[in-house]
């Protein structure tokens, strides 16, 4: 009898395993706000879109592969001729959201375009991204763009973005 409860045990614990860890759909879109640090004039209600996969580890780490749209008026403008926008996030709470090419007479070429950093908890629900903005695409801590997820308004999108990136050492104006 216990050997038949430990065989029906160990099958429960590898189907529970195996859901577990196989990737899964993700798709969703959050409320966000568009934001420059140290300028409270630049604010702007945006809708961040999620699709790609997510992955739970044996670690604990969840990691995410997929494609990041944004929707707002203020948002610097992605060149035409790039792919979609990837977030390839492998778990360190940081990433960069990016595209890897851009479409040259209707052929893919190597030319990799950055968006921003990715800064977010493990359970990937609040994120923050740093936008690199202007000519250089540079970004400061005193006065850079910023996208925050979930957030409804400034003070609470800097509050987010403040709580991930201080794990990284990075200290923001408000």
């Amino acid at each position: 009898m216990k050997v038949k409860i430990f065989i029906v045990f160990i099958l429960i614990l590898g189907l529970f395993s195996t859901w577990y860890l196989i990737p899964k759909r993700y798709e969703t879109t959050l409320d966000g706000v568009y934001y420059q640090l140290g300028n409270e004039k630049v604010f702007e209600k945006v809708k961040v879109h999620l699709d790609g996969k997510l992955q739970n580890h044996i670690n604990g780490r969840r990691t995410f592969n997929g494609i990041v749209s944004f929707e707002g008026k203020e948002l610097p403008k992605i060149p035409d001729e790039q792919t979609e926008l990837l977030l390839d996030s492998r778990g360190g709470n940081f990433s960069q959201i990016y595209s890897g090419f851009k479409i040259n007479e209707g052929i893919a070429v190597p030319s990799i375009y950055i968006l921003g950093m990715l800064y977010t908890n493990d359970r990937f629900t609040p994120f923050s991204i740093s936008v690199f903005n202007g000519e250089p695409r540079t970004w400061a801590p005193s006065n850079g763009f910023m996208i925050s997820a979930p957030a409804q308004t400034r003070e609470e999108a800097w509050r987010i973005s403040q709580k991930l990136m201080k794990k990284f050492g990075v200290s923001i104006a408000k």
